[in-house]
Protein backbone atom coordinates (compact mmCIF):
# COMPACT_ATOMS: atom_id res chain seq x y z
CA UNK A 1 0.00 0.00 0.00
CA UNK A 2 1.18 2.98 -1.13
CA UNK A 3 2.20 6.08 1.49
CA UNK A 4 0.42 8.98 1.64
CA UNK A 5 2.56 11.65 3.18
CA UNK A 6 0.22 14.74 2.87
CA UNK A 7 -2.49 12.63 4.69
CA UNK A 8 -0.28 11.65 7.66
CA UNK A 9 0.56 15.31 7.68
CA UNK A 10 -2.81 16.19 7.96
CA UNK A 11 -3.41 13.43 10.49
CA UNK A 12 -0.56 14.75 12.84
CA UNK A 13 -1.93 18.28 12.69
CA UNK A 14 -5.60 17.55 13.81
CA UNK A 15 -4.42 15.55 16.45
CA UNK A 16 -2.23 17.73 17.68
CA UNK A 17 -4.87 20.78 17.06
CA UNK A 18 -7.37 18.14 19.50
CA UNK A 19 -5.31 17.43 21.90
CA UNK A 20 -4.00 21.38 22.27
CA UNK A 21 -7.68 22.15 22.62
CA UNK A 22 -8.41 19.37 25.08
CA UNK A 23 -5.82 20.43 27.36
CA UNK A 24 -6.48 24.06 27.03
CA UNK A 25 -9.94 23.34 28.35
CA UNK A 26 -9.59 20.51 30.52
CA UNK A 27 -6.31 21.63 32.70
CA UNK A 28 -8.35 25.15 33.89
CA UNK A 29 -11.92 22.88 34.55
CA UNK A 30 -9.43 20.23 36.53
CA UNK A 31 -7.27 22.76 38.47
CA UNK A 32 -10.81 24.95 39.08
CA UNK A 33 -12.84 21.67 40.23
CA UNK A 34 -9.86 20.65 42.73
CA UNK A 35 -9.72 23.73 44.13
CA UNK A 36 -13.39 23.80 44.70
CA UNK A 37 -13.48 20.07 46.09
CA UNK A 38 -10.19 19.52 47.53
CA UNK A 39 -10.39 18.77 51.19
CA UNK A 40 -7.97 19.31 54.46
CA UNK A 41 -8.34 17.37 57.92
CA UNK A 42 -9.73 19.30 60.74
CA UNK A 43 -7.70 19.99 63.93
CA UNK A 44 -9.47 17.82 66.49
CA UNK A 45 -9.11 17.93 70.08
CA UNK A 46 -10.14 15.45 72.25
CA UNK A 47 -10.87 16.93 76.27
CA UNK A 48 -10.58 14.53 79.03
CA UNK A 49 -13.62 16.04 81.42
CA UNK A 50 -13.35 13.21 84.05
CA UNK A 51 -10.05 10.93 83.16
CA UNK A 52 -9.26 8.56 81.91
CA UNK A 53 -10.65 7.90 78.21
CA UNK A 54 -10.27 5.30 76.53
CA UNK A 55 -9.04 5.82 72.62
CA UNK A 56 -7.90 3.36 70.10
CA UNK A 57 -6.16 5.31 67.92
CA UNK A 58 -6.54 5.12 63.46
CA UNK A 59 -3.85 2.19 62.77
CA UNK A 60 -3.51 0.99 65.85
CA UNK A 61 -5.15 -2.01 67.42
CA UNK A 62 -4.61 -1.54 70.81
CA UNK A 63 -7.08 0.86 73.43
CA UNK A 64 -5.13 3.45 75.48
CA UNK A 65 -5.48 5.03 78.04
CA UNK A 66 -5.81 9.02 78.48
CA UNK A 67 -5.97 11.15 81.41
CA UNK A 68 -4.91 15.06 79.54
CA UNK A 69 -6.08 16.87 76.78
CA UNK A 70 -4.54 15.78 73.72
CA UNK A 71 -4.46 17.59 70.09
CA UNK A 72 -3.50 15.46 67.35
CA UNK A 73 -6.83 12.85 67.26
CA UNK A 74 -6.90 11.97 63.77
CA UNK A 75 -9.59 10.07 61.91
CA UNK A 76 -11.08 6.67 62.52
CA UNK A 77 -10.23 7.26 66.18
CA UNK A 78 -12.52 5.24 68.55
CA UNK A 79 -13.32 6.45 71.86
CA UNK A 80 -14.87 4.44 74.79
CA UNK A 81 -16.16 6.03 77.87
CA UNK A 82 -17.03 4.19 80.95
CA UNK A 83 -17.60 5.96 84.26
CA UNK A 84 -15.39 9.26 82.46
CA UNK A 85 -16.45 12.11 79.93
CA UNK A 86 -15.15 13.95 77.65
CA UNK A 87 -15.22 16.08 74.35
CA UNK A 88 -14.51 16.10 71.08
CA UNK A 89 -13.82 19.91 69.26
CA UNK A 90 -12.92 20.19 65.60
CA UNK A 91 -11.63 23.13 64.77
CA UNK A 92 -11.20 24.53 60.85
CA UNK A 93 -8.44 24.54 59.93
CA UNK A 94 -5.46 27.30 58.21
CA UNK A 95 -7.01 29.71 60.53
CA UNK A 96 -5.04 31.81 63.42
CA UNK A 97 -8.03 31.80 65.30
CA UNK A 98 -9.41 27.97 67.26
CA UNK A 99 -12.93 28.44 65.26
CA UNK A 100 -14.76 25.71 66.45
CA UNK A 101 -16.94 23.92 63.79
CA UNK A 102 -18.76 21.46 65.86
CA UNK A 103 -18.33 19.50 69.21
CA UNK A 104 -19.16 16.06 70.68
CA UNK A 105 -20.09 16.05 73.98
CA UNK A 106 -19.37 12.37 75.19
CA UNK A 107 -21.40 11.24 77.93
CA UNK A 108 -20.92 7.87 80.65
CA UNK A 109 -20.76 4.46 78.59
CA UNK A 110 -20.73 6.00 75.36
CA UNK A 111 -18.65 4.84 72.26
CA UNK A 112 -17.89 6.74 69.53
CA UNK A 113 -15.71 5.96 66.28
CA UNK A 114 -14.87 9.76 64.66
CA UNK A 115 -15.01 8.64 60.75
CA UNK A 116 -13.73 11.71 59.11
CA UNK A 117 -13.59 15.39 60.01
CA UNK A 118 -12.91 17.64 56.73
CA UNK A 119 -12.30 21.23 55.09
CA UNK A 120 -12.39 23.02 52.03
CA UNK A 121 -8.76 23.09 51.00
CA UNK A 122 -9.36 26.60 49.99
CA UNK A 123 -11.51 29.42 51.05
CA UNK A 124 -12.82 29.85 47.29
CA UNK A 125 -14.47 26.47 47.43
CA UNK A 126 -18.44 26.77 48.68
CA UNK A 127 -18.76 23.60 50.45
CA UNK A 128 -19.32 22.94 54.03
CA UNK A 129 -17.25 22.02 56.82
CA UNK A 130 -17.85 18.39 57.33
CA UNK A 131 -18.04 15.91 60.07
CA UNK A 132 -18.97 12.03 60.15
CA UNK A 133 -19.48 10.27 63.23
CA UNK A 134 -20.40 6.31 64.60
CA UNK A 135 -22.64 6.37 67.91
CA UNK A 136 -22.32 2.65 68.32
CA UNK A 137 -23.84 3.30 72.39
CA UNK A 138 -24.24 5.48 74.93
CA UNK A 139 -25.63 9.49 74.93
CA UNK A 140 -23.63 12.03 72.57
CA UNK A 141 -24.69 15.89 72.83
CA UNK A 142 -23.55 17.48 69.56
CA UNK A 143 -23.52 21.57 69.20
CA UNK A 144 -23.07 22.83 65.58
CA UNK A 145 -22.36 26.53 65.85
CA UNK A 146 -23.01 29.14 63.59
CA UNK A 147 -20.74 30.91 60.90
CA UNK A 148 -21.01 33.40 58.78
CA UNK A 149 -18.61 32.71 55.94
CA UNK A 150 -19.34 28.69 55.81
CA UNK A 151 -21.91 26.39 57.44
CA UNK A 152 -21.28 23.04 59.08
CA UNK A 153 -22.89 19.42 57.98
CA UNK A 154 -22.73 16.94 60.70
CA UNK A 155 -23.84 13.16 59.77
CA UNK A 156 -24.24 10.95 62.32
CA UNK A 157 -24.76 7.09 62.24
CA UNK A 158 -26.20 4.55 64.45
CA UNK A 159 -26.79 1.10 64.15
CA UNK A 160 -30.65 1.90 63.57
CA UNK A 161 -29.90 4.70 61.66
CA UNK A 162 -28.60 8.10 60.03
CA UNK A 163 -29.03 11.80 60.96
CA UNK A 164 -27.59 14.87 59.05
CA UNK A 165 -27.17 18.05 61.22
CA UNK A 166 -26.83 21.61 60.72
CA UNK A 167 -26.42 24.27 62.77
CA UNK A 168 -28.06 24.27 66.07
CA UNK A 169 -27.82 21.83 69.47
CA UNK A 170 -28.73 17.75 69.34
CA UNK A 171 -28.87 14.55 71.31
CA UNK A 172 -28.00 11.43 70.27
CA UNK A 173 -28.80 8.13 72.44
CA UNK A 174 -28.11 4.98 71.43
CA UNK A 175 -28.76 1.42 73.59
CA UNK A 176 -29.45 -1.93 72.42
CA UNK A 177 -32.20 -1.74 70.81
CA UNK A 178 -32.87 1.82 69.05
CA UNK A 179 -31.92 5.27 68.70
CA UNK A 180 -32.93 8.36 69.83
CA UNK A 181 -32.56 11.92 68.17
CA UNK A 182 -33.76 15.22 69.56
CA UNK A 183 -33.36 18.52 68.10
CA UNK A 184 -33.00 21.36 71.25
CA UNK A 185 -32.33 23.99 68.13
CA UNK A 186 -31.99 23.61 64.69
CA UNK A 187 -32.95 21.08 62.50
CA UNK A 188 -32.27 17.41 61.29
CA UNK A 189 -32.78 14.77 58.54
CA UNK A 190 -33.20 11.76 59.65
CA UNK A 191 -33.62 8.34 57.88
CA UNK A 192 -34.11 4.86 58.69
CA UNK A 193 -35.14 1.58 56.57
CA UNK A 194 -34.88 3.88 53.67
CA UNK A 195 -37.64 6.51 55.63
CA UNK A 196 -37.08 9.79 56.16
CA UNK A 197 -38.49 12.43 58.19
CA UNK A 198 -36.99 15.82 59.34
CA UNK A 199 -36.93 17.08 62.83
CA UNK A 200 -37.68 20.73 64.35
CA UNK A 201 -36.65 22.48 67.18
CA UNK A 202 -38.12 20.72 70.03
CA UNK A 203 -38.95 17.53 68.30
CA UNK A 204 -37.18 13.97 68.31
CA UNK A 205 -37.44 10.68 66.71
CA UNK A 206 -37.03 7.29 67.73
CA UNK A 207 -35.35 4.31 65.13
CA UNK A 208 -34.95 0.29 65.47
CA UNK A 209 -34.54 -2.09 63.22
CA UNK A 210 -37.83 -2.48 61.84
CA UNK A 211 -39.08 1.05 61.70
CA UNK A 212 -38.83 5.28 62.37
CA UNK A 213 -40.84 6.84 64.82
CA UNK A 214 -41.26 10.85 64.42
CA UNK A 215 -41.38 13.75 64.43
CA UNK A 216 -42.50 13.19 68.39
CA UNK A 217 -42.47 15.95 70.88
CA UNK A 218 -38.83 16.62 73.11
CA UNK A 219 -39.35 17.50 76.67
CA UNK A 220 -38.80 20.62 76.61
CA UNK A 221 -36.62 23.10 78.25
CA UNK A 222 -38.42 25.61 80.96
CA UNK A 223 -35.79 27.92 80.38
CA UNK A 224 -35.50 30.87 77.65
CA UNK A 225 -32.20 31.14 75.80
CA UNK A 226 -30.11 28.42 77.45
CA UNK A 227 -27.33 28.95 75.23
CA UNK A 228 -26.63 32.76 75.55
CA UNK A 229 -27.39 32.96 71.23
CA UNK A 230 -29.21 36.20 72.56
CA UNK A 231 -27.80 39.11 74.65
CA UNK A 232 -28.27 39.24 78.53
CA UNK A 233 -31.34 41.67 79.20
CA UNK A 234 -32.59 40.72 76.08
CA UNK A 235 -34.64 37.59 76.99
CA UNK A 236 -34.36 35.64 79.47
CA UNK A 237 -31.74 36.18 81.66
CA UNK A 238 -30.76 39.07 84.02
CA UNK A 239 -26.88 39.84 85.42
CA UNK A 240 -26.82 41.11 89.06
CA UNK A 241 -23.63 41.65 91.35
CA UNK A 242 -24.15 41.86 95.11
CA UNK A 243 -22.08 44.45 97.04
CA UNK A 244 -18.44 43.79 98.15
CA UNK A 245 -18.02 42.57 101.84
CA UNK A 246 -15.70 45.06 102.12
CA UNK A 247 -15.87 48.23 101.41
CA UNK A 248 -13.59 49.76 98.64
CA UNK A 249 -13.35 46.71 96.47
CA UNK A 250 -14.72 45.72 93.04
CA UNK A 251 -18.09 43.75 91.91
CA UNK A 252 -17.70 40.82 90.23
CA UNK A 253 -19.08 41.37 86.25
CA UNK A 254 -21.11 38.76 84.72
CA UNK A 255 -21.00 39.21 80.43
CA UNK A 256 -22.13 37.63 77.43
CA UNK A 257 -19.00 36.93 75.27
CA UNK A 258 -17.61 34.65 72.55
CA UNK A 259 -15.21 31.73 73.48
CA UNK A 260 -13.61 29.59 70.68
CA UNK A 261 -16.28 31.26 68.52
CA UNK A 262 -19.56 30.25 70.73
CA UNK A 263 -21.59 32.45 72.85
CA UNK A 264 -21.33 31.98 76.68
CA UNK A 265 -21.33 34.13 79.83
CA UNK A 266 -18.15 34.52 82.07
CA UNK A 267 -18.86 35.88 85.54
CA UNK A 268 -15.23 37.12 87.35
CA UNK A 269 -14.19 39.18 89.53
CA UNK A 270 -10.52 39.52 91.42
CA UNK A 271 -10.81 40.89 95.24
CA UNK A 272 -10.46 40.45 98.34
CA UNK A 273 -13.54 39.48 100.67
CA UNK A 274 -17.11 37.80 100.28
CA UNK A 275 -18.67 38.83 96.60
CA UNK A 276 -21.34 37.48 94.69
CA UNK A 277 -22.16 37.64 91.04
CA UNK A 278 -23.90 35.87 88.66
CA UNK A 279 -27.29 36.00 86.54
CA UNK A 280 -30.99 34.95 87.33
CA UNK A 281 -34.01 34.34 85.28
CA UNK A 282 -37.52 34.48 86.32
CA UNK A 283 -39.37 31.00 85.64
CA UNK A 284 -42.51 30.63 87.61
CA UNK A 285 -43.31 27.30 85.62
CA UNK A 286 -46.06 25.04 86.96
CA UNK A 287 -44.83 21.27 87.30
CA UNK A 288 -47.26 19.76 89.33
CA UNK A 289 -48.24 17.46 86.45
CA UNK A 290 -43.95 16.61 85.92
CA UNK A 291 -42.66 13.23 86.20
CA UNK A 292 -39.30 14.49 85.14
CA UNK A 293 -37.61 17.46 85.45
CA UNK A 294 -33.53 17.37 85.24
CA UNK A 295 -30.68 20.14 85.08
CA UNK A 296 -28.14 20.65 82.37
CA UNK A 297 -25.08 22.57 82.54
CA UNK A 298 -22.22 23.15 80.63
CA UNK A 299 -19.25 25.18 82.58
CA UNK A 300 -15.90 25.78 83.18
CA UNK A 301 -13.86 27.28 86.18
CA UNK A 302 -10.74 28.95 85.43
CA UNK A 303 -9.73 29.72 88.62
CA UNK A 304 -10.62 30.78 92.25
CA UNK A 305 -9.00 31.36 95.30
CA UNK A 306 -11.58 30.50 97.88
CA UNK A 307 -9.95 26.87 98.66
CA UNK A 308 -13.29 24.07 97.79
CA UNK A 309 -16.79 26.27 98.42
CA UNK A 310 -15.57 28.28 101.47
CA UNK A 311 -15.61 27.26 105.60
CA UNK A 312 -19.07 27.04 105.14
CA UNK A 313 -19.87 25.33 101.43
CA UNK A 314 -21.40 28.80 99.87
CA UNK A 315 -18.61 30.23 98.47
CA UNK A 316 -18.19 28.49 95.08
CA UNK A 317 -16.97 29.64 91.51
CA UNK A 318 -20.30 28.53 90.57
CA UNK A 319 -23.33 27.76 92.10
CA UNK A 320 -26.93 26.69 90.75
CA UNK A 321 -29.66 28.17 92.60
CA UNK A 322 -33.03 26.50 91.89
CA UNK A 323 -36.06 28.38 94.22
CA UNK A 324 -39.41 26.94 94.14
CA UNK A 325 -42.94 26.51 95.80
CA UNK A 326 -44.02 22.90 97.46
CA UNK A 327 -47.47 21.68 97.80
CA UNK A 328 -48.04 23.49 101.11
CA UNK A 329 -47.31 26.42 99.88
CA UNK A 330 -43.70 27.47 101.13
CA UNK A 331 -40.78 28.56 99.18
CA UNK A 332 -38.27 26.16 99.47
CA UNK A 333 -34.74 26.06 97.43
CA UNK A 334 -32.42 23.74 96.15
CA UNK A 335 -28.60 24.19 95.69
CA UNK A 336 -25.64 22.49 93.53
CA UNK A 337 -21.75 24.22 93.90
CA UNK A 338 -19.23 23.03 91.69
CA UNK A 339 -15.38 24.11 92.12
CA UNK A 340 -11.81 23.32 91.25
CA UNK A 341 -9.63 23.99 93.93
CA UNK A 342 -8.75 21.55 96.35
CA UNK A 343 -8.02 22.29 100.32
CA UNK A 344 -4.70 20.70 101.20
CA UNK A 345 -5.50 21.68 105.14
CA UNK A 346 -6.71 19.62 108.00
CA UNK A 347 -9.17 19.26 108.45
CA UNK A 348 -10.00 21.88 105.46
CA UNK A 349 -13.37 22.82 104.10
CA UNK A 350 -15.71 20.79 103.48
CA UNK A 351 -17.16 19.80 99.93
CA UNK A 352 -21.12 20.62 101.26
CA UNK A 353 -23.34 23.64 102.04
CA UNK A 354 -22.92 24.13 106.02
CA UNK A 355 -25.87 26.52 106.41
CA UNK A 356 -28.34 25.01 104.15
CA UNK A 357 -31.29 22.84 105.35
CA UNK A 358 -30.14 19.65 103.35
CA UNK A 359 -26.35 19.56 103.24
CA UNK A 360 -25.65 19.59 99.30
CA UNK A 361 -22.90 18.02 98.31
CA UNK A 362 -20.40 20.15 95.90
CA UNK A 363 -19.37 18.71 92.97
CA UNK A 364 -15.36 18.51 91.84
CA UNK A 365 -14.29 19.72 88.64
CA UNK A 366 -11.25 20.24 86.56
CA UNK A 367 -9.70 23.06 86.30
CA UNK A 368 -10.08 25.08 82.61
CA UNK A 369 -11.95 22.29 81.11
CA UNK A 370 -15.65 22.60 79.98
CA UNK A 371 -17.57 19.90 82.49
CA UNK A 372 -20.81 18.93 81.69
CA UNK A 373 -23.35 18.13 84.19
CA UNK A 374 -27.08 16.43 84.49
CA UNK A 375 -28.50 16.40 87.31
CA UNK A 376 -30.67 13.10 88.51
CA UNK A 377 -34.61 13.60 88.64
CA UNK A 378 -35.08 16.87 90.52
CA UNK A 379 -39.00 15.72 91.40
CA UNK A 380 -38.20 13.04 93.80
CA UNK A 381 -35.05 15.57 95.28
CA UNK A 382 -37.20 18.93 95.31
CA UNK A 383 -39.84 16.68 97.64
CA UNK A 384 -39.41 17.03 101.23
CA UNK A 385 -41.60 15.99 103.90
CA UNK A 386 -43.62 14.56 101.72
CA UNK A 387 -44.68 17.41 99.46
CA UNK A 388 -43.80 17.32 96.01
CA UNK A 389 -42.69 20.52 94.25
CA UNK A 390 -45.35 22.59 92.44
CA UNK A 391 -44.00 25.84 90.99
CA UNK A 392 -40.61 26.57 90.11
CA UNK A 393 -40.18 30.17 90.37
CA UNK A 394 -36.91 30.92 89.26
CA UNK A 395 -33.04 29.79 88.53
CA UNK A 396 -29.83 31.38 89.26
CA UNK A 397 -26.85 30.30 88.24
CA UNK A 398 -23.51 32.01 89.96
CA UNK A 399 -20.06 32.62 91.40
CA UNK A 400 -19.63 33.52 95.35
CA UNK A 401 -16.36 33.99 96.64
CA UNK A 402 -13.14 36.87 96.55
CA UNK A 403 -11.73 36.08 93.42
CA UNK A 404 -13.19 33.83 90.57
CA UNK A 405 -13.36 33.31 86.49
CA UNK A 406 -15.95 30.73 84.90
CA UNK A 407 -17.90 30.51 82.20
CA UNK A 408 -21.69 29.06 81.53
CA UNK A 409 -22.07 27.85 77.64
CA UNK A 410 -25.66 25.75 78.71
CA UNK A 411 -28.25 26.01 80.94
CA UNK A 412 -31.07 24.19 80.66
CA UNK A 413 -34.37 23.00 83.02
CA UNK A 414 -35.44 20.01 80.80
CA UNK A 415 -39.20 18.80 82.08
CA UNK A 416 -41.65 15.76 81.04
CA UNK A 417 -45.19 15.34 82.23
Amino acid sequence: MKRNPERLAWIVLLTSFFICVSLTVAVPLGVRSYILNARIRQKITLEVQQPPLSVTLAGRGEPVAIAEDRDDIPERTVVDTDATSGRLVMHAPHTDDPVIVATVQLHHNTEVVLSSARSPRFPTSRLPHKVMLEVRAGRVRISVPSHEGRPTVVEVHTPHGAATLTEGSYEVKVNGTTTEVTVRDGQADVSSNERPTQLGPAERAIMDDEELRGPLPAAPSLIVNSDFADPLGKEGWVSYSVEPEVEGEPRGEAQRTEVEGQPVVVIERRGIGHAETGITQILDADIRDFSLLQLHLLLRIKEHDVPVCGSQGTECPVMVRIVYKDADGADREWLQGFYSLLDTRTPGNEPFCKICPIPYKHIHVPEDTWYPYDSDNLVPLLSRDGQAPILIKSITVYASGHTYRSAIAEVELIGQE
